[in-house]
């Protein structure tokens, strides 16, 4: 079994954008789990199920690309306190 982990901030002035395309997101993507800090809101974590290598490669190149929402387009940069720079991804395998 693998996961993939997706770790970073968001801007509060990007955060209406950026739930309108996680909840597209989700509802196309079934194996999506979405968290929030409690103690650090505006800290997401994506925790993903089933991710092939292949797959996660694929992911990590999209999110270098701009994201399309219902209302419009957006760059993960925007969103992302610090930008693409502080977006964290890693993939795991069961042990």
């Amino acid at each position: 079994m693998f996961k993939v982990f997706v770790e970073y901030a968001i801007k509060p002035e990007g955060r209406d954008s950026y739930l309108i395309y996680m909840r597209e997101l989700q509802s196309r993507e079934g194996r999506l789990e979405l968290l929030e800090g409690t103690d650090q809101p505006g800290l997401f974590v994506e925790i993903w199920d089933g991710v092939t290598y292949e797959e996660y490669e694929q992911m990590k190149d999209e999110r270098l690309q701009e994201a399309s929402t219902s209302v419009g387009k957006a760059s993960w940069g925007q969103w992302i306190t610090g930008g693409l720079g502080k977006l964290h991804m890693w993939h795991f395998k069961q042990v």
